[in-house]
C-alpha cells in the first residue's frame, strides 16, 4: 500500500464507521499540524484540517486524526469524554504561578490559562496518541518515514520544557506533569525506533523515570478505545493534576 492509499483507506474508514462524509481542509491559521472534528447534529460531517506546512506528510496526519476519530465513535457515548478546566483550576493554577513571583502580575492571569489549557491539552491528547501512533506504525510501513517526521518536529518543540526561563516561570506541578509526558512520548518513540537519544535530555533532567511510569501504565491498561478514559485518569493521578481537570462525559 502507499501512502496515499493508506489515506484514502483511512478516510473511507471512517465514512463507514461512523456513517458520515469526511471534508479534507487547509487551514494555515491550524496553530498544530492537524486536528479532527467530529460530526455533530449542527455539522453533519467530520471536518479534518491540516495546515500547509505539514502537506509533506499529509498522509500520515489523515491517517492519525481519523484513527483518533475511530476510536471515540468506537466507544460507547457514555465512555467519550474531555479533559475540561473550572475557574476553580484557574485559580488554583494562579495562586502558584504568584508564588513563583517571576511573572508580572498583568500577566499571571492570562499565562496561567495557557499553562492550564495546554497541559489539560496534553494530558487529553498524548497517552492517546501514543496507543494511535504505535498502531499506525505497525499497520502501516509505508508511513513510517512521514510518521517519523512529524514524531521528531513534536519532540524537538516538546524538549523547550526544559530550557531555563520556561522552568523558572511554570509552577513545579505544571512543568513536571508537562515534562513526564514529553519524556514519556519520547521514550515510546525510542522503543519503537530502537533509540535513546531523543529520551537522553529527560535522562539528564530527571523526568524519565517518571516517564517510564507513565509508559507502564499505559502498557497495563487494556488498549481498547473503551479504556481511553480510564488511562487518562490514571495518568492525571500518577502525575498529581487529577485535582486539576475535570475528566468525565463530553459536555461534562
Amino acid at each position: 500500500m502507499t501512502p496515499a492509499q493508506a489515506q484514502q483507506h483511512a478516510l473511507n474508514e471512517l465514512e463507514e464507521l461512523g456513517g458520515k462524509p469526511v471534508v479534507l481542509q487547509e487551514d494555515a491559521g491550524l496553530p498544530n499540524l492537524a486536528r479532527i472534528q467530529i460530526a455533530t447534529a449542527a455539522r453533519p460531517v467530520h471536518v479534518l484540517s491540516y495546515n500547509p506546512k505539514a502537506a509533506p506528510e499529509l498522509a500520515y496526519l489523515v491517517c492519525f486524526q481519523c484513527e483518533l476519530a475511530k476510536r471515540t465513535l468506537v466507544a460507547a457515548p457514555d465512555e467519550r469524554f474531555n479533559v475540561a478546566s473550572s475557574a476553580d483550576t484557574y485559580r488554583q493554577v494562579e495562586k502558584l504561578v504568584q508564588q513563583m513571583k517571576a511573572v508580572p502580575a498583568a500577566m499571571v492571569g492570562s499565562y496561567s490559562r495557557i499553562i492550564t489549557d495546554g497541559l489539560g491539552t496534553q494530558l487529553r491528547s498524548m497517552p492517546i496518541g501514543i496507543r494511535a501512533d504505535r498502531d499506525l506504525f505497525h499497520a502501516h510501513p509505508e508511513l513510517r518515514d512521514q510518521q517519523r517526521a512529524c514524531a521528531e518536529r513534536s519532540m524537538k518543540e516538546n524538549v523547550g520544557c526544559l530550557h531555563p526561563n520556561i522552568r523558572s516561570q511554570a509552577p513545579d506541578l505544571i512543568l513536571q506533569a508537562t515534562a513526564a509526558m514529553n519524556a514519556a512520548f519520547a521514550l515510546a518513540w525510542g522503543r519503537l525506533w530502537n533509540e535513546d537519544a531523543h529520551a537522553t535530555p529527560y535522562r539528564l533532567a530527571g523526568f524519565a523515570e517518571r516517564g517510564e511510569q507513565l509508559l507502564d501504565m499505559l502498557d497495563t491498561i487494556p488498549k481498547s478505545p473503551t479504556h481511553d478514559r480510564e488511562l487518562v485518569s490514571a495518568w492525571a493521578q500518577m502525575l498529581a493534576i487529577d485535582r486539576l481537570y475535570q475528566i468525565g462525559p463530553v459536555g461534562l
